[in-house]
């Protein structure tokens, strides 16, 4: 029967430690029994021989043990009770801490039974009657019950626990002496004892039996000890090490098999899974590496020299010996391949199924999560180092398209993580900063050798590395890739490069890119924007393997607007959120080319720009001086306008490209696919709001920015849709794309911008016109240098 909340509240744990006083007493007593019996019984009669002798030898050593054991056991059960004190009272201040809190934060009242409902004692009786229909109260109420139905069911886990504990210290199970004496073997600690028994009831875990090889109350025992202990290091170091790195990876395995193989909506695959989610909760209390500060109690940067030194340092502790040893341990397993049978229960023969060890490891850490950033990295180079030793260790013939082929449904891509690395990167990507961490190439990859080198972790992600690891079979087919194949890399990628999560909806604040996450987004654009070498196909390319990436490679160079703008133009006046990107310029218009032959990319990109130009050109006339000069106003509007009409001029090109050399649709097509992109812009980035550029005179312009962005995001889908760039033929053999439309409407969309926002900060007259002029035709200019920067093709001048 459970516990209840006024169960919890009412009891008293006193008896447990007055008890334990007289099992440690009786301990005592049973040890001078036993040593009376050593030295004045057994003592007195050295010497003896003969049958009777023999007999009385035989019979007094188990006598002796017996003794011994009571001992033993009576110490131990002591130490269980002060445990199992200790635990519960530990548990009882948890659950009245839930209770405080839902009165202070929650304004409840807490009935003797653990009932939440509204208290309006404090209130009128008008406040009282509208609080009581408030249509939020019942969910408010709802959800505090459930937070200390939650905490009562964490003290009857724990009592549990502790029954577990004590009734097996008081089993004989030391295989000496008397059968069914006492236990020489007693564990007197409730974790330590919960450790070993769950690693022995996990390791009888059996898709091929009834039951899954456990009766129901041990698999409810399992259960309880897994979601009671995972948060505890002796536990769960406990275990792993009683289990072993293969035992666990077999474990993983029958878990998996057990949930898939059960029915959608069988309660067997809510339990199993429940159990794989916290066995990976407790591997990643078990290897969690310590957050090192300096001195002034200040975080240490990961990867850092200062972090290598403490890291180093405490791979020497005893906490830092495990986690290495088990690593050790798991880089042999790892790498092993393991076969499960895949028969039903009772059945009789069948196929097997085969895999890696990292690929059960992350298919079991994918449902779980508090793993430390140093081991989600640590693992990574290990994965890696897999991969440099054996291209196809993850090679399987059991993926495909349709993730299982026909084989068991826990080997479906969806449930079994076929690409460890993938899956390692995919968890990364919900700590942006992790990720970040990882990817940057300034990161130190070997904190153990006191060097300070760069990694190419993302180089060898997006070039080198062989992400086909599908077996077809086919003698005339080589591998292929799955189809969820790069999932993780790209939520890396968003996570790493932006310092968002990879799908954070629309964010109340854009976060300020670190110098990591410029290192990820820098690194991206060296690696991609190069030309292929000796005539290979060019990743991005519209056949390349990384086409299916442009688009979310456009929406993460989205979020680097200024970064941008400030190496095609070589002008640092525009203001970077956060750290600045640097680029080399052929490199970031390579990048631009490429990803801008792709419609939501080029969408993304074109957008961004110009909703980002906009904010500068309003930020920069608003800050303009009384009695500047006309020539002044001309640059400064110019130079506010240049950086985006550039990158028009790029993306016009590479949109020429995809319709007249990739063939991929028509103008229609290509815009309507962009459209959805600049929405996406608008949603996820917030520009064109006044809060990318909030700083300065002109974020107190009083111009309503709901309209001035519907107005601005109506413009940009007009820009858009009129970039039609023409295929001209000059000779029979030679073309050449002319943009006089797309250079026409980015001089008219500048100087009209320009000509609003110079009114709406009080312009006029000749130094209005000066920011026309100055708008316009540094658009035009502008325009035309990044028309012909990313590629050979010519442009015919467009009228005046």
């Amino acid at each position: 029967m459970e516990l209840t909340y006024h169960d919890v509240m009412n009891a008293d744990f006193s008896a447990l430690s007055e008890t334990a006083k007289n099992w440690r007493a009786m301990g005592k007593r049973c040890g001078t029994l036993r040593d009376n019996y050593r030295d004045h019984v057994r003592g007195k009669l050295k010497g003896w021989s003969g049958e009777a002798a023999d007999a009385f030898w035989k019979s007094s050593r188990t006598t002796l043990h017996e003794l011994s054991a009571a001992k033993h056991q009576a110490k131990k059960i002591a130490d269980l009770l002060d445990d199992s004190h200790s635990r519960l009272t530990e548990a009882r201040e948890h659950l009245k801490k839930v209770r405080d809190q839902a009165v202070k934060d929650g304004g409840m009242k807490v009935d003797a039974y653990g009932k939440c409902n509204l208290d309006t004692s404090e209130m009128t009786e008008e406040e009282a009657q509208s609080a009581l229909r408030d249509p939020g109260r019942a969910g408010e109420e709802t959800k505090w019950n459930h937070r200390i139905q939650k905490a009562v069911k964490h003290v009857d886990d724990v009592d549990y626990d502790n029954m577990k504990a004590l009734k097996a210290a008081a089993r004989d199970k030391d295989g000496k002496g008397e059968s069914g004496g006492f236990n020489g073997k007693a564990v007197g600690d409730v974790e330590k004892y919960a450790a070993h028994r769950a690693s022995d009831l996990a390791a009888r875990l059996d898709s091929t039996k009834e039951g899954g090889g456990l009766s129901r109350q041990e698999r409810h025992e399992l259960q309880v000890m897994l979601r009671e202990n995972a948060d505890d290091k002796q536990f769960s170091r406990t275990m792993l090490n009683s289990l072993g790195p293969r035992g666990l990876i077999d474990v993983t395995n029958q878990m998996n098999a057990l949930a898939y193989r059960a029915g959608g909506t069988s309660p067997a695959r809510s339990q199993y899974l429940g159990m794989e989610k916290t066995l990976a909760d407790t591997l990643a209390t078990a290897t969690k590496v310590p957050v090192f500060r300096d001195g002034n109690g200040k975080k240490i940067k990961l990867s850092s020299p200062e972090y290598g030194k403490k890291y180093t340092a405490w791979l020497h502790s005893k906490d830092g010996h495990f986690y290495d040893e088990w690593r050790e341990r798991m880089r042999k397993a790892g790498a092993e391949k393991w076969t499960i049978e895949n028969k039903e229960p009772g059945g009789i023969g069948g196929t097997a199924t085969y895999g890696r060890g990292y690929q059960s490891l992350l298919t079991l850490m994918k449902h779980g999560d508090g793993y430390s950033p140093q081991m989600l990295y640590d693992l990574g180079d290990d994965l890696r180092s897999a991969e440099d030793k054996d291209p196809n260790i993850w090679d399987h013939m059991g993926f495909g398209k349709k993730g299982s082929d026909g084989g068991p449904p826990e080997m479906a891509s969806k449930h079994f993580e076929n690409d460890p690395y993938d899956g390692l990167l995919k968890i990364m990507s919900k700590d942006p900063d992790v990720a970040a961490g990882y990817l940057d190439p300034a990161s130190d990859a070997d904190l153990t050798d006191e060097k300070v080198e760069k990694n190419d972790r993302l180089e060898y992600l997006l070039k080198d590395r062989d992400w086909k690891i599908v077996d077809t079979g086919a003698h005339d087919i080589t591998d292929v890739v799955d189809k969820d194949a790069r999932d993780g890399l790209e939520a890396a990628l968003r996570a790493g490069a932006t310092g968002r999560l990879p799908d954070a909806a629309s964010p109340t604040f854009l976060p300020k890119h670190s110098e990591a996450n410029a290192g990820v987004m820098e690194e991206i654009v060296r690696v991609l924007g190069k030309p292929a070498e000796g005539g290979e196909e060019h990743l991005l390319s519209k056949d390349g393997d990384l086409a299916d990436m442009r688009g979310a490679l456009g929406e993460i160079v989205a979020d680097y607007p200024a970064d941008v703008q400030r190496n095609v133009t070589g002008d640092d006046e525009y203001k970077t959120n956060g750290a600045t990107a640097h680029f080399g310029v052929e490199d970031l218009e390579g990048f631009l080319n490429k990803l801008g032959r792709e419609p939501h990319a080029y969408g993304a990109i074109q957008t961004s720009q110009q909703m980002y130009s906009l904010d500068h050109l309003r930020d920069v006339l608003g800050e303009m001086k009384p009695g500047v000069d006309r020539g002044t106003a001309e640059n400064l509007a110019g130079d506010a306008v240049a950086g985006a009409a550039h990158v028009s001029g790029i993306l016009s090109e590479a949109k020429a490209d995809a319709l007249f050399e990739d063939k991929i649709g028509d103008d229609r097509e290509f815009n309507e696919k962009a459209d959805k992109a600049s929405k996406w812009v608008n949603r996820v980035i917030s520009l064109g709001t006044g809060s990318f550029l909030s700083e300065g005179p002109a974020a107190q312009l009083s111009t309503p920015v709901g309209w001035a962005q519907a107005d601005a995001n109506e413009a940009i889908m007009k820009l858009i849709k009129k970039d039609i760039p023409r295929e001209v033929h000059v000779t029979e053999d030679e073309t050449r794309y002319q943009y006089v439309d797309s250079q026409t409407n980015m001089r008219d969309f500048a100087r009209d911008w320009a000509v609003q926002y110079g009114k709406e900060v009080g312009l006029e007259g000749d130094i209005l016109a000066g920011v026309k002029d100055g708008a316009r035709r540094e658009a035009l200019d502008a325009f035309q240098r990044g028309s012909h920067s990313a590629g050979q093709h010519g442009s015919v001048p467009p009228s005046q």
